[in-house]
């Protein structure tokens, strides 16, 4: 890529004109002009080494250009996205300074519609991935603690800035934004011209505060990194033959999404000759992280939804149930995971056996509906119980339920 800044500074520097040096590389002032602004799409490589020769100019040696781009990414989008691919197309390097500040991050979550606030990692680990194979995109976070819009505290953060920039041996020749109101600011404070791309938003029409207002409205502006962060999960829960399963599949099946099967049905399968009386204490640990990667997974390629089979706490009830004790793992993962509807499916429907598990009786499904309770309890998880007898009513109510979450972020 030809170093057209680096260029024009040797031309200003020397105190040529375009004519001059267009004159002595034979060349026209208009294709001069256009090359030096990136509008020749195949310079000629006798032109460009008559214009090398001429201005005794090492391409070899030149500098490198180098972009910055600031942004809080509150959370980051396929606009955010456009502009870095739009800078990185156009510098040798591009350097990206994610700016957080704990207490204005905490109030513009409150201001929004999002269940959960986005931590400094999360934001950072959505730029590290979505850009993590562009060697020569770089990512930073900067901390803005304690410093607001006043003039005194802009003077601040420009020495902040600049400090940081040294430190990291970063000398940007261009800082790239999305809003006109940058170019003055940047100019004032960092000496540094700014290139806006697209401050009109024709190309992309989105801001963070849009998905900040309402997630799922804009799905298709979040970035495939992102979008785990906004699913909305439901768990359905019950005991043998309530009919979670079925229920998981038919609600995947209408929201056109991804489910996260029953991880310890397969491990009793694989592992156990078919028989959940074989379980021991240490078997309860892998089904947790199996049924971890269950639900990772679901989430990460869901739209907009994934629903969940009976996760951690049904494995904690069998613990309970068959070593009279919880599991430590499981009590982790149940503290870890948050889930934003969980359904709980009385058992008031006819048990039929899988061949796996022995709960059939009238007493022993009550007892282990009674556990599962005990324990959604005991950890503050909510959830509404499903009590209608009949399948199809069932099936109704559970995609009320999930539409009213769905609606709750749109």
């Amino acid at each position: 890529m030809i170093n057209v800044a680096y260029i024009k500074k040797v031309i200003k520097d020397r105190g040529l004109t375009l004519q001059n040096v267009a004159d002595h590389c034979d060349m026209t002032k208009g294709y001069l002009s256009q090359l030096l602004n990136n509008k020749v799409q195949n310079p000629s490589a006798t032109k460009l080494n008559a214009l090398y020769q001429y201005l005794n100019i090492n391409p070899q040696e030149e500098e490198k250009t180098v972009g910055i781009i600031f942004g809080a990414f509150y959370p980051l989008h396929t606009g955010h996205v456009y502009l870095i691919q739009r800078a990185i197309s156009q510098m040798d390097e591009l350097h990206i300074i994610l700016r957080y500040n704990e207490e204005r991050d905490y109030q513009t979550f409150k201001d929004s519609a999002m269940s959960r606030q986005p931590s400094l990692k999360d934001r950072l680990r959505w730029l590290l991935q979505t850009f993590k194979y562009q060697k020569n995109i770089h990512i930073h976070y900067i901390d803005e603690e304690n410093l607001s819009q006043s003039e005194e505290d802009q003077i601040l953060w420009a020495k902040k800035v600049d400090y940081f920039l040294q430190s990291h041996n970063i000398k940007p020749n261009m800082i790239y934004s999305s809003e006109n109101s940058d170019v003055d600011f940047y100019l004032k404070h960092l000496n540094l011209p700014t290139k806006i791309i697209d401050p009109e938003r024709k190309f992309m029409n989105i801001r963070s505060e849009d998905i900040r207002r309402s997630p799922l409205s804009y799905w298709e502006y979040i970035p495939t990194e992102v979008r785990p962060f906004f699913v909305k999960t439901i768990a359905i829960l019950g005991g043998d033959s309530s009919g979670k399963s079925t229920m998981i599949n038919k609600l995947a099946n209408m929201f056109n999404t991804t489910s996260a099967w029953e991880y310890g049905k397969e491990y009793i399968f694989k592992h156990l000759g078919g028989d959940e009386r074989a379980l021991q204490f240490d078997d309860y640990n892998n089904i947790a992280l199996g049924q971890a990667q269950y639900i990772d997974f679901a989430v990460k390629h869901a739209n907009k939804i994934a629903f969940i089979d009976t996760a951690f706490v049904t494995t904690q009830a069998f613990c309970i149930k068959y070593e009279g004790k919880p599991h430590p793992s499981v009590e982790a993962m149940l503290n870890n995971y948050y889930f934003d509807l969980v359904i709980f499916l009385d058992n008031n429907t006819p048990w039929i056996s899988d061949g796996l598990r022995h709960l059939g009786s009238n007493q022993a499904r009550k007892e282990f509906q009674s556990l599962l309770k005990l324990i959604l309890n005991k950890h503050n998880i909510p959830y509404v119980e499903i009590n209608a007898e009949e399948y199809d009513e069932r099936y109704l109510q559970c995609i009320e339920l999930v539409k009213d979450v769905l609606k709750a972020s749109s």
